[in-house]
């Protein structure tokens, strides 16, 4: 591989694992179509080698952020109970739903979750507490997963608790099944849920997404590695390019504004969605 590819691939680690780990998505949705459309490597490849710099991602900002206290980690284990299970229906469901139908639908859907996001004045504000009505029934279940943080951008400590637990790890499982049937990050459907549907403010949700990605894509890159898609004259500099740009994009994330992390986020998931309709017509594979 020539010098100017190996650039390309370092570059391409730095802007997935920037905002990867800024927006809790991993970076697969960057690295794979740069790896496939402008480096030409097999889509086998370009997945596997996606995988093991996602985990690198991962690794790298989950690392940081819970270290400032951002991750909710009895919230990230308890929704991977959901989202696995989801993930080996969807594996299995591929076999038999057309994916274009799907990209459709899930491009609607994230339309109206990026104008959610985007377009709404108060979700969870990293401003002020967040707390819950103490008379759902999933009360007990919502304490247990209170957390707090210190913001440096505000300068106080925000504290929440989880809302409609059990609508989040419903929300989870089909978030497992769509990850799978598309191919997408779960970090694309995990954020919302747990910013618009649990009450969790954005940087929380999106420093628990990470550590969520970091325990998932681990088991995907081990598969690769068996089917022996794994080659290390690439994965070296996406690796490096990674864990450069998360290390940056985890500092970013403790210095912006949580409202501002929502508005990147609903614009990112526009974007996403208008790749997903342009799957839909065939214009893109």
């Amino acid at each position: 591989m020539n010098e100017v590819n190996l650039w390309w691939l370092g570059s391409t680690g730095i802007v997935a694992g920037l905002l990867g780990s800024m927006l809790g998505i991993g970076g697969g949705f960057i690295i794979v179509p740069i790896l496939t459309l402008l480096l030409h490597l097999p889509i086998q490849i370009a997945v596997g080698s996606s995988l093991v710099a996602i985990v690198a991602n991962a690794c790298t900002a989950a690392g940081a952020y819970t270290k400032s206290g951002f991750t909710n980690i009895k919230l990230g284990l308890l929704l991977e109970t959901t989202t696995i299970p989801g993930a080996i229906v969807g594996g299995f469901a591929a076999a038999y739903i057309p994916a274009t139908v799907l990209s459709g639908l899930f491009g609607l859907l994230l339309l109206y979750v990026g104008y959610t996001m985007v377009a709404r004045n108060y979700l969870a504000s990293d401003n002020i507490d967040v707390t819950t009505d103490s008379n759902t029934n999933d009360s007990r279940l919502s304490k247990s997963l209170s957390d707090s943080y210190k913001d440096e951008n505000i300068g106080k400590k925000v504290s929440y608790k989880v809302n409609r637990t059990p609508v989040g790890m419903g929300a989870g499982f089909g978030a497992g099944i769509l990850s799978s049937l598309l191919g997408v990050g779960g970090g694309i459907i995990k954020v919302p849920v747990m910013h618009l549907v649990m009450g969790v403010p954005i940087k929380a949700a999106i420093a628990t997404s990470t550590f969520m990605i970091a325990l998932t894509a681990a088991t995907g890159a081990f598969i690769h590695q068996h089917n022996d898609n794994l080659k290390p004259f690439i994965i070296a500099p996406l690796v490096i390019g990674t864990i450069i740009g998360s290390t940056a994009g985890v500092q970013l994330t403790k210095k912006i504004h949580g409202d501002w992390l929502r508005r990147i986020f609903g614009i990112f998931l526009f974007i996403v969605a208008m790749l997903m309709f342009l799957k839909t017509a065939g214009m893109i594979d």
